[in-house]
């Protein structure tokens, strides 16, 4: 997937095999109880991927009668134009191509930052950089959401991988990924590291965490 030659057809398969993965296993929802739970109005979603993230996430905001601004990035420019097809032209949503280590955002630009199943794609000095960034752009807090390294996680994603994918890229990568995951402690020491003030980890399900900055304040109070 971080092939930047991988055949646009492999790659639109294996981000479609993601989407299926967060909504079967929680992931959007996961998400969305955060960032709502801080009534943000703007958001930025780092690695992007197809935006079916950001997607449900406005899908949710207007439920609740309410109105979210997205900026979807990514630093592909082949994910970016499936995530621009897939959103059908979607008003809420705006597409950016940048690196997340190299945010092109003044501070405190966006209510809160998520990144959903990528910290996991950075060796830990990128790591720190990414979410020295993240942290940098969110008023709020960055929510970091993303795979948790065990045995379990191993499992399940080769379990998932033979048993729902059909895609070459996902088959190879979905384990892949389960191995260079982070454990919940590596987390919150990379966002140390990177300057978050109260870094937070809580664990969820189907072996995925959530990562914040507890210390930085939210619109609940």
């Amino acid at each position: 997937m971080d092939d930047p030659s991988v055949d646009p057809d492999l790659l639109a398969g294996n981000l479609r095999d993601i989407e299926c993965a967060n909504r079967w296993f929680g992931g959007c929802a996961r998400v969305a109880r955060e960032v709502f739970k801080r009534r943000a109005g703007s958001l930025l979603d780092v690695g992007c991927g197809s935006a079916d993230v950001a997607r449900s996430l406005v899908r949710e905001a207007r439920r609740r009668g309410r109105e979210l601004d997205v900026v979807c990035l990514d630093v592909s420019e082949k994910v970016l134009a499936i995530a621009r097809a897939r959103s059908g032209g979607e008003p809420s949503i705006r597409f950016v191509c940048a690196d997340a280590m190299e945010l092109p955002f003044p501070n405190a630009a966006f209510d809160v930052v998520t990144c959903n199943l990528t910290l996991h794609h950075f060796d830990p000095p990128e790591a720190v950089r990414a979410l020295r960034e993240m942290r940098r752009v969110a008023r709020f807090t960055p929510l970091v959401c993303d795979l948790r390294r065990s045995m379990l996680a191993l499992a399940a994603t080769r379990l998932f991988a033979s048993l729902f994918a059909r895609n070459p890229l996902t088959k190879h990568d979905a384990p892949l990924s389960a191995r260079r995951a982070y454990t919940p402690g590596e987390a919150a020491e990379l966002a140390r590291a990177a300057g978050w003030r109260a870094p937070t980890v809580r664990r969820s399900s189907f072996a995925r965490m959530v990562l914040s900055d507890e210390a930085s304040g939210s619109a609940d109070g």
